[in-house]
Parts: structure tokens; sequence; C-alpha cells
């Protein structure tokens, strides 16, 4: 994933959801929801990817 952030979204989410990732960012120490919501789409994307790679294999 490139560095560079050139682009902008807007969503809503549950406060509960919220409350997680805040919780989230402060057992990583990360200082910005922003940072904190690009790594776990990351994360999820990365995770996805395995998902897919495994079921091709067992397919």
């Amino acid at each position: 994933m490139s560095n560079m952030k050139t682009e902008r979204v807007a969503f809503m989410l549950e406060k509960s959801a919220l409350e997680a990732i805040d919780e989230w960012s402060f057992k990583k120490r990360i200082r910005t929801r922003a940072e904190v919501i690009r790594q776990l789409i990351q994360l999820g994307l990365e995770a996805s990817q395995g998902e897919t790679k495994k079921a091709d294999a067992t397919a």
C-alpha cells in the first residue's frame, strides 16, 4: 500500500465501533484515529487475501 494519502473518505460508525477503535488505538499506541483505521483496513485486507489463497489451495 502506498503511503500517499490522496483520497478522503467520510463514513459513519456506531458509537461502540468507535470505542473499540479507540481502545485498539490506545493498546497499540497509535495517535490518530485516521492512522488506526488505515492500519485496521490493511490488516483486514491482508487477512481476506490469506483466506482467499487458502480457499483456492483447497479447491
